[in-house]
C-alpha cells in the first residue's frame, strides 16, 4: 500500500505544475494539493504500519531463536563443549543472532518494499516517456549486475569477520577468567601483546570488508547522479520540442528520486543479506549439532540402585588413545567404593561415564539392569550425582548454590547439608551466612570452600549414587575425616564412589579399585591391597613419606 500511495503524489504535483499557468485554475490546483497531502499522510501511516509489523516479527523471531539456541546448549552432550571455545559460542548466540535479526527485520522490509516500488513505478514511468525509461533501465541494470558480482565476495569477507570477532571474544573471556594466573606470573605485557596482535588481525579483516562496502555506495551514487543528468538533458530537450510537458518531466524526475534510495539501499541490503546468511550458517552449526542419542525406553526403578560395569572401554572422540580398557565392577546400595591410581590413569573419565556425562557404548554400563545408553540424562541425573574436583558455583547465594534448581527451598535441609560438608565455621564467618553471595565461579571462596559447597549440594540431593571425583583434594585432613564420616552415615540411603589420590580418603572403603593406564590393576580392601604390596601399597608408602616431614614440622611448631 505504501508504494501505491507514494506513486500518486508525483501525479498530483504534475497536475499542479501543468495547471498553474492557466486562468482561473486555482480550484484545480487546490484539489491537487489536497490529494497530494492526503496520499502523503496515507504513505506515512502505511510506512509506520509496515515497520511495526516487520520489525516486530523480527524481534519475535530473535526471541525464539535465542531461546532455541539456549535450549540446544542444554541438550547437547559434554563432548560438544570440550572441542569448542566459549567465546565462539557466545559470539554465535549474540553477535550472529543480531545479524540474523537485522536480516529478518530491515533486510526483509527493504527487499519487498524496493521490489514492489520498482514494479509499480516502472509502468508509470514507461507511460510518461519510453525514451527516458530506456536510459534509466540501462543504468539500473549496471547496478544490478554489480550487486550480483559483489554478493559472493562480501559473503566470504563477512564470514572471516565473524570468525575474527569470535576469536576476540574467546581471548577476552580466557584472559578475564584467568586474570589471577596472569597477575601471579606477571604476564600482563605478554597478554597485551598477544591481544594487540589478534586485534590487528581482526581490524585487517574488517578493513578488507570496509574497502568492498566502501566502493559500493559511491559507485551507486555515481550511477544515479548520471541518470538524473541524462533525464534532465534528454527530458529538457523533449519539453522544449513540445514532446512532453514540464509537469510530466517533473513527475518522471520525482519517481526517479523515489526509486533512488530503494535501489541505492540494495547495496546495503545486500550486505545485510550476506552478513545474515553467514551468521545463520554459524547458528545452524549449533542447532544442527547431534544431541544425545539416548532414547528413553525403561525408567530406572525407585529405591535400591545397583550399578554394573561390564568390560567398559572408552576412547575420546578425535583421539586414538584408549582411555579405559575392559573395566568391570559392581556398586551396590550401602557401599563405599574407592578408585585411585596415578595421574592420567582414567579415573575422571570413569566418573563421567558412571554419571552419564560421557556416553558409554551400549552394553557396558547398567543401572538396575537397564543399559545407561537407553536412559535420558534427565533420568540419570535424578539418581546419580557427581562432585568434580573443580566445581562450578554460580553468582548466587551459598544456599541457592546448594539447593540448585529449587524455588524457595526450606533452609533447614540446606543447613544440614552444609554442616555435613564441614561448612558451619565458614558460614559463621560470613556476614550473611547461607545468604552470602559468591562471586563468578565462586571466586570469593577458597578452593576448599568451593569443594565443600559442591559436596553440600550433592548431600542435599536424594541421589542413589554419589560420585566424588577428587572432591576432597583442597580440604585439610580434619575436614576430610568429618566429611567422610558424614558419607558413612549416608551409606544407608545411597552408594558412594570416592575417586582420590589420597589414601586417607579411601582406606575405609568397602572395596578399592586401583587403575593404571586405563586398566584395573588391583582391587580389594585397604588391608588387602597393602598386603598385596603392589601399586596401591607403593602409593600409600609414597604418601606416608611425603606426609611425615610435614607432620614433624607441625609438631615442632606446636611445641
Amino acid at each position: 500500500m505504501q508504494n501505491y500511495t507514494i506513486s500518486k503524489i508525483p501525479a498530483y504535483m504534475r497536475g499542479m505544475l501543468d495547471e498553474i499557468t492557466g486562468a482561473n485554475r486555482l480550484p484545480v490546483i487546490m484539489e491537487n494539493i489536497k490529494m497530494a497531502v492526503l496520499f502523503t499522510a496515507l504513505t506515512v501511516i502505511s510506512m509506520y504500519a509496515m515497520r511495526q509489523l516487520i520489525i516486530g516479527v523480527s524481534r519475535k523471531i530473535e526471541f525464539q531463536l535465542r531461546s532455541d539456541i539456549f535450549a540446544k546448549f542444554l541438550r547437547l552432550d559434554a563432548m560438544f563443549f570440550r572441542f569448542r571455545e566459549t567465546g565462539d559460542l557466545i559470539s554465535r548466540s549474540t553477535n550472529d543472532l543480531n545479524d540474523v535479526r537485522t536480516l529478518l527485520g530491515p533486510g526483509m522490509m527493504y527487499v519487498p518494499n524496493s521490489l514492489s516500488r520498482v514494479a509499480i513505478f516502472l509502468p508509470i514511468m514507461l507511460s510518461l516517456n519510453s525514451r527516458l525509461m530506456v536510459w534509466f533501465v540501462a543504468l539500473i541494470t549496471t547496478v544490478v549486475v554489480m550487486i550480483l558480482l559483489l554478493m559472493p565476495l562480501l559473503r566470504v569477507r563477512f564470514r572471516k569477520v565473524q570468525e575474527a570477532s569470535a576469536a576476540i571474544q574467546t581471548r577476552v573471556w580466557q584472559d578475564i577468567s584467568g586474570i589471577e594466573i596472569i597477575k601471579l606470573h606477571t604476564l600482563e605485557e605478554v597478554e597485551t601483546g598477544r591481544f594487540a596482535k589478534l586485534n590487528k588481525w581482526y581490524i585487517g579483516r574488517q578493513m578488507d570488508l570496509v574497502r568492498w562496502r566502501g566502493f559500493m555506495w559511491p559507485f551507486f551514487v555515481f550511477i544515479f547522479s548520471l541518470a538524473e543528468l541524462l533525464i534532465l538533458l534528454v527530458g529538457g530537450r523533449q519539453v522544449i520540442a513540445g514532446d512532453m510537458t514540464i509537469g510530466q518531466l517533473l513527475q518522471f524526475n520525482i519517481l526517479v528520486s523515489y526509486l533512488t534510495f530503494p535501489i541505492l539501499s540494495l547495496g546495503w541490503v545486500m550486505s545485510l543479506i550476506q552478513q545474515g546468511i553467514s551468521a545463520m550458517g554459524r547458528i545452524n552449526e549449533i542447532l544442527d549439532s547431534p544431541e544425545e542419542s539416548r532414547e528413553e525406553k525403561v525408567n530406572i526403578p525407585d529405591g535400591t540402585l545397583t550399578v554394573t560395569v561390564q568390560n567398559l572401554s572408552y576412547r575420546y572422540p578425535q583421539s586414538e588413545e584408549v582411555s579405559l580398557k575392559n573395566i568391570s565392577m559392581q556398586i551396590h546400595k550401602g557401599e563405599t567404593v574407592g578408585i585411585t591410581g596415578p595421574v592420567g590413569c582414567g579415573k575422571s573419565t570413569l566418573a563421567e561415564l558412571l554419571t552419564g556425562i560421557l556416553q558409554a557404548e551400549p552394553g557396558m554400563i547398567f543401572l538396575n539392569g537397564t543399559d545407561i545408553s537407553q536412559i535420558t540424562s534427565t533420568k540419570i541425573g535424578s539418581r546419580v550425582t557427581l562432585v568434580p574436583q573443580d566445581p562450578f558455583l554460580f553468582t548466587r547465594t551459598i544456599a541457592e548454590n546448594i539447593a540448585l534448581g529449587e524455588n524457595s527451598p526450606a533452609p533447614e535441609p540446606i543447613l544440614a547439608a552444609a554442616e555435613k560438608a564441614g561448612l558451619e565455621k565458614d558460614l559463621a564467618a560470613f556476614s550473611k551466612g547461607l545468604d552470602e553471595i559468591v562471586g563468578e565461579r565462586g571466586i570469593t571462596l577458597s578452593g576448599g570452600q568451593k569443594q565443600r559447597v559442591a559436596i553440600a549440594r550433592a548431600l542435599y540431593r536424594p541421589a542413589s549414587l554419589l560420585v566424588l571425583d577428587d572432591a576432597l583434594s583442597s580440604v585439610d585432613s580434619r575436614t576430610e575425616a568429618k566429611i567422610l564420616q558424614a558419607f558413612s552415615g549416608e551409606k544407608r540411603n545411597r552408594a558412594v564412589v570416592i575417586i582420590s589420590h589420597r589414601i586417607t580418603a579411601l582406606k575405609n572403603a568397602d572395596r578399592i579399585y586401583v587403575l593404571d593406564k586405563g586398566r584395573i590393576m588391583e582391587s580389594g580392601t585397604h588391608a588387602d591391597l597393602i598386603k598385596l604390596n603392589g601399586l596401591y601399597a607403593k602409593l600409600a608408602q609414597l604418601q606416608q613419606m611425603e606426609e611425615e616431614p610435614a607432620s614433624a614440622g607441625t609438631e615442632g611448631e606446636e611445641s
